[in-house]
Formats: C-alpha cells, structure tokens, sequence
C-alpha cells in the first residue's frame, strides 16, 4: 500500500511538473504581494490622509544627482564669499577643454564675445543693441584684469545666480558644464594675454 507520504511526494513533483510544461500561467499560492493594486497618477484613493495616489516625498529628499548650490541667494559682494566660492572640480583636459567651449559659444559668446571680449552679437558695436550693464557701464569683458582677478568659484558663482544685467543660466547649464565653461574661460584669457602686444 502506497503511504499518504509518497501519495503528497508524487502530487507534489507532478504539480511541478505540470506548471513547467502548462503554455498556460502558473498557479500562484498568496498573490496579493505579487500582484498589487495599481493606481493611475492622480486617482483618488481613500486609504491615504490627502485622498490622492500621488505620494509626496520626505521632509528633507533631495533628487538623486542633485547636490545643492550652498552659497545660493548670496547678496554681498564676491569678494565676502567663503574662500572665493568652491573650487573647480573637473580637470582640463582637451575633451573638457572642447565641452566647454560648445557651451561657451552656446550661451555666453552672444554677450561676451566669441573671444571674451564683451562684444558679442547682441551687445556689440552698433547699430547693435549697445547693451550694457545695470550701472551703465559697457558688457564685461572676460579677458580684463578684473574678470581675470576672479576666483573660479567666484564666475561659477556668477554664472549660477547672475550679476548685473546677466541673469541666471543655473536652469540652461548643468552644474558641471558650468565648470567647464570657466576652464574654456581661462583658455581665453591665457590667450588674450599672449596676443595682447601683437
């Protein structure tokens, strides 16, 4: 007589057998943790306080990737900010060096001047704009001693939340774009200082 032991062994390995053959679904045993409810983005749902699917995120959470700038909304002059701003993290090498200038001539090079010079496209020699600054004075140059007195961090600063009649590009160029352009930046003024008496 077969015992009750091998009856369950032989249900149980033709059970398996069975679920590995079938062209139909397996058979679940507890599918309520596999096969959860979905909600639709906005549908109501009343197992939460706000009455909505949608989750807010934690007191805090930041996107991932994101790294807050921590001198935002600095009102005194560049020269207060801590250590001159943060230090440039990317090195310039020529990869960088060529990023950096895509998005120099993207951005900055309609003010500044395809060489820096502050006479680009849209404030340039008239019958242009002639645009200049908020106390009148005419569009900085990039390769002046002034702007060449700059700290990296202190252009970063700039490009980040603006100066003058320039305003913000933190939306338009990604943080690290932002520190290759000022690596482009010093090319430019190394070779302005080189031609200067030529």
């Amino acid at each position: 007589m077969i015992s009750l032991q091998r009856i369950f062994a032989l249900s149980l390995a033709g059970l398996i057998l069975w679920n590995c053959e079938s062209k139909t679904p397996p058979m679940e045993y507890m599918p309520d943790m596999a096969d959860s409810p979905a909600r639709e983005a906005q549908e109501a749902d009343s197992n939460f306080p706000n009455n909505t699917s949608l989750r807010l995120p934690p007191v805090g959470a930041v996107p991932q990737g994101y790294y807050p700038y921590e001198y935002a909304g600095w009102t005194q002059s560049l020269d207060a900010l801590p250590n001159k701003g943060l230090a440039n993290p990317i090195k310039g090498d020529l990869a960088t060096l060529q990023k950096g200038e895509i998005k120099y001539q993207t951005y900055c090079s309609p003010c500044h001047g395809v060489r820096g010079q502050g006479n680009g496209t849209v404030v340039g020699p008239a019958p242009r704009l002639n645009m200049a600054q908020s106390d009148g004075s005419p569009m900085a140059a990039l390769t002046s001693a002034s702007a060449r007195g700059y700290s990296d961090g202190q252009i970063y600063h700039i490009i980040t939340e603006g100066k003058g009649a320039m305003k913000s590009y933190a939306s338009q160029v990604p943080s690290e774009d932002r520190w290759k352009i000022i690596l482009y930046v010093r090319k430019l003024q190394e070779y302005d200082n080189r031609t200067a008496g030529k």
